[in-house]
């Protein structure tokens, strides 16, 4: 059975001059439409007809390649396209095997990553995922988890591409949980390091001293929520790095109780029930162990998990 967009009334709209699928309209019809043993090749189909739709509203020498497991945008000659897909094949594999588990390759239809050659094509794309007011931090790269869940890179920022997907793909694997931002960028984080063999982690005297300046009972109020990570201060480089620093000190006390700890955090309660049931600690007793005593509890107004 060969489906595309196209075929699928009202399915396609056009937004900042690029085509946009309505995923609910999508779904409804294939679910009515195509039978559980042909799903994946549907999603597929219908995957590869959204990237030739983008490639046709974007300048010219962008195109399609695939490998078992991904379909990819680029503007690259042929062995720059293969060299990502194997950045993304080598990620996937990577990530599954060290977070079993807990990621999951789930959902049907390949990966989609979009990787725009310049600045201006990647904004436009990613703007419209964002919410139409406020001030936000640049970024190399997006998972976007709306719809057909996919990757956006920026390929304009040079040298940090696998960086990029590992990091991204692995928000994608993790969609399933219900994680806290913080805990969920410290575990990426991490494992990014993991599947390119290197790490720009430290800390010395200065990183501990913009950390104890900036971080307050309002501050991490905002970082436990998350909104601090979207800060367009010095707050959006700290939460990465804060959630990073609690997520290596966990991986040194308790590594044997990592992977409950993440099927078992909420973003209700910033994951505090999930590590005093597992590990015996409070949120607050880890920020300790980095900032020093403060006040880094949770507000009243969080909603705790029930046990």
């Amino acid at each position: 059975m060969q489906i595309s967009l196209t075929s699928i009334p009202n399915s396609l709209e056009s937004r900042n001059s690029l085509p946009r699928p309505d995923w609910s309209v999508v779904r409804d019809w294939v679910s009515a439409n195509v039978a559980n043993v042909d799903l994946n090749d549907a999603w597929t189909q219908l995957a590869d007809d959204w990237v030739d739709q983008l490639i046709s509203a974007l300048p010219n020498g962008y195109s399609r390649t695939e490998s078992q497991e991904f379909i990819l945008l680029s503007n690259g000659d042929a062995p720059t396209a293969d060299r990502i897909l194997r950045w993304c094949d080598d990620s996937l594999e990577t990530i599954l095997k060290t977070l079993a588990g807990v990621a999951r390759d789930e959902g049907y239809g390949k990966h989609v990553v979009f990787a725009f050659g310049d600045t201006d094509a990647y904004y436009d794309y990613v703007a419209d995922f964002y919410p139409d007011e406020g001030q936000f931090a640049l970024s190399s790269g997006m998972f976007l988890d709306r719809g057909y869940g996919h990757l956006a890179v920026c390929m304009a920022y040079a040298g940090e591409h696998h960086r990029t997907i590992a990091h991204e793909l692995n928000h994608a694997l993790l969609r399933h949980l219900p994680l806290p931002l913080w805990l969920n960028e410290g575990v990426t984080q991490v494992i990014e390091d993991l599947v390119v063999g290197s790490s720009d982690f430290f800390v010395d005297h200065e990183t501990l001293r913009r950390h104890r300046d900036y971080w307050n009972s309002d501050t991490i109020h905002l970082f436990w929520s998350g909104d601090s990570f979207y800060s367009p201060d010095e707050g959006h480089e700290l939460s990465y790095h804060l959630s990073q620093m609690l997520f290596r000190n966990l991986m040194s006390d308790y590594r044997n109780r990592i992977a409950d700890v993440l099927n078992a955090a909420n973003y209700l309660d910033a994951g505090n029930r999930a590590l005093l049931d597992v590990c015996g600690v409070s949120l607050c007793d880890r920020v300790v162990q980095f900032l020093g005593d403060g006040e880094w509890s949770l507000r009243a107004d969080y909603t705790e998990v029930d046990a």
